[in-house]
């Protein structure tokens, strides 16, 4: 055997290692593990259930934040522009916008700070809006990501598993089975009646609302919204939303300075639910995380050196009550896992 061949031996093994040792930690967490991994450098590359659909959470802040420096790159609005907060933009859970009075007006470029660095759902609807709503999911189309759809603002989320919507009537099993038979467009007209029909909702009273349904920390979500957030969320695949991040680090969807931007923006991200929680404060990740009664998603960038990147996307559904601490640990662990793995191959 040449000693090219018995490099391209070992270098399989390692990578069998790796996924038999990731499918080990995933086991012992009640729920769905999707996970999809590659090393740009090399193309090397592991699978496991990646063309599965999850629910995505925040991380569905990666193609607003995209699609905002797209049309920033392409003159169609300026990150220095200011956007007004009004009563129709205010959104319960992440963020501090939500506690600020009507008519600040931050830049969008403050907007697309607060939205990645605080996750902030305010920040997100205001963005959003400004950017249009369906401009998202054109823009996942367009990469020829067919298993991801981004389109339902997280304002419209809440007020929907609130009983604000067309679906007010129907039991959460009875809307969700219609949700799930409807076109793109019969969606948008959805969410279009659930924001005029909330237009003018303070947010003291979204906030009341909200919290006299499911507790101040949601706590009361996971039994009995599981139904809802399982089918009304933005959804994607570990697959499709880690070639979106690799398109980010190669420059191929916005302008290299936009894309720059971007990643450093991911590398500042502040939530409990980080999969880099484990690796060192030195160790640059470009990530962004999310989360709903019932699933974690994680996707990002692990940059192992200056010439070395890992994209990972690691998402868990379907997680069974009390086991979301285990899920988030379950993926900091992995993370650490394929850390060690490629610096280790790179010291060799």
């Amino acid at each position: 055997m040449t000693p090219e061949k018995q490099k391209r031996k070992a270098t399989s093994s390692e990578l069998t290692k790796l996924r038999s040792e990731i499918v080990k930690i995933s086991k012992e967490v009640d729920g769905q593990m999707g996970f999809y991994m590659k090393h740009i450098e090399s193309e090397k590359s592991i699978a496991i259930e990646a063309d599965k659909i999850f629910p995505l959470g925040s991380v569905f802040k990666l193609g607003v934040v995209v699609e905002t420096f797209r049309q920033a790159d392409a003159g169609m609005l300026s990150l220095d522009e200011r956007i007004e907060l009004e009563t129709r933009h205010y959104c319960i859970g992440e963020g501090l916008l939500q506690f600020l009075q009507p008519g600040l007006k931050p830049t969008i470029r403050d907007l697309l700070a607060l939205m990645i660095i605080a996750t902030d759902n305010t920040a997100s609807e205001m963005l959003w809006k400004r950017i249009g709503i369906q401009r998202v999911n054109m823009l996942i189309r367009e990469m020829g990501l067919a298993k991801t759809s981004i389109y339902i603002p997280y304002r419209e989320s809440f007020l929907m598993s609130m009983g604000y919507g067309p679906y007010k009537d129907l039991t959460i099993p009875d809307a969700a089975r219609r949700w799930k038979g409807l076109s793109d467009m019969e969606r948008m007209k959805a969410l279009n009646e659930t924001e005029r029909e909330a237009a003018n909702l303070t947010i003291e009273e979204f906030r009341k609302k909200y919290e006299s349904l499911y507790g101040m920390k949601a706590q009361k979500r996971m039994k009995t919204q599981r139904i809802y957030d399982e089918v009304f969320d933005n959804v994607g695949s570990p697959g499709e939303i880690g070639i979106f991040l690799e398109k980010i680090v190669k420059h191929e969807v916005v302008s290299p300075e936009s894309s720059e931007t971007i990643l450093s923006l991911l590398m500042r991200q502040e939530s409990a639910t980080s999969m880099s929680c484990l690796l060192s404060p030195e160790i640059p990740v470009a990530l962004k995380s999310g989360d709903t009664a019932c699933s974690v998603a994680n996707a990002g960038v692990i940059y192992v050196s200056t010439t070395s990147h890992v994209v990972l996307c690691c998402f868990f559904k379907n997680i069974q009550d009390g086991q979301k601490q285990k899920a988030i640990q379950a993926e900091a662990r992995i993370a650490r896992l394929v850390y060690e793995h490629f610096s280790s191959v790179r010291s060799r």
